[in-house]
């Protein structure tokens, strides 16, 4: 983890996956205690279909697949 020099932001390693339910999974070794999931469900507390798109669209093109329903 790498803190700017104005103190405002900091620059860190995610790890993103897809989850068997359909939701991706975010985390980081910086702070293991991060563990965010997106859902394309805008309905849902954790749900942010645009980020969730951005994401899917970001392991696809790396070559990840998602898993079978």
């Amino acid at each position: 983890m790498q803190v700017s020099d104005d103190g405002r932001s900091v620059s860190l390693n995610v790890k993103f996956r897809f989850e068997d339910d359909g939701s991706i999974r975010l985390t980081s070794e910086a702070d293991p205690a991060l563990r965010v999931i997106i859902k394309n469900d805008p309905e849902r507390p954790s749900g942010h279909p645009m980020l969730f798109k951005r994401l899917a669209q970001c392991l696809r093109i790396m070559g990840v697949s998602e898993p079978s329903a």
